[in-house]
């Protein structure tokens, strides 16, 4: 008897673990699959101190997280996002340069396998020292 009761309370505080880890955006996920959601390139070389995340509740979410060398970002920039234009005044955070690219096509989006993606994206980087981008993006489906 207890050992039955022990195991639906585990089972359950593991379930709702996960599930308010999905709710709040704190669930991680690979880096390969939350680039893939805001629509970016596979990470540039170089990159470490990856941390990816999602969440769900009244849309679904995905961050990035990453730094990677500055030469390396600025080139990923330009493969995933063309036409981004960076400033410190698009901004929220003390970030030194931010931007929302305009992602083609109308919404709601999924790729070829029937994936839904990002209707917005929100990047914000900034440089550290030496010769370091610290990159954070958000991708949302609204």
């Amino acid at each position: 008897m207890i050992t039955g009761t022990t195991a639906v309370l585990v089972a359950g505080g593991w379930w709702a673990s996960l599930w308010w880890a999905a709710f709040n955006g704190t669930m991680g996920v690979p880096c390969d699959a939350a680039a893939r959601f805001v629509r970016a390139a596979e990470l540039p070389a170089g990159t470490h101190d990856r941390k990816c995340t999602t969440g769900q509740w009244m849309s679904a979410s995905y961050d990035l997280d990453f730094r990677a060398p500055r030469a390396e970002t600025e080139a990923w920039l330009r493969a995933s996002y063309p036409e981004v234009q960076l400033s410190a005044e698009y901004c929220v955070e003390a970030n030194d340069a931010c931007g929302r690219p305009r992602l083609p096509g109308p919404a709601p989006f999924h790729d070829a396998d029937g994936h839904r993606l990002a209707d917005g994206v929100r990047v914000e980087l900034a440089y550290e020292d030496g010769d370091v981008t610290h990159v954070q993006i958000h991708g949302f489906t609204v």
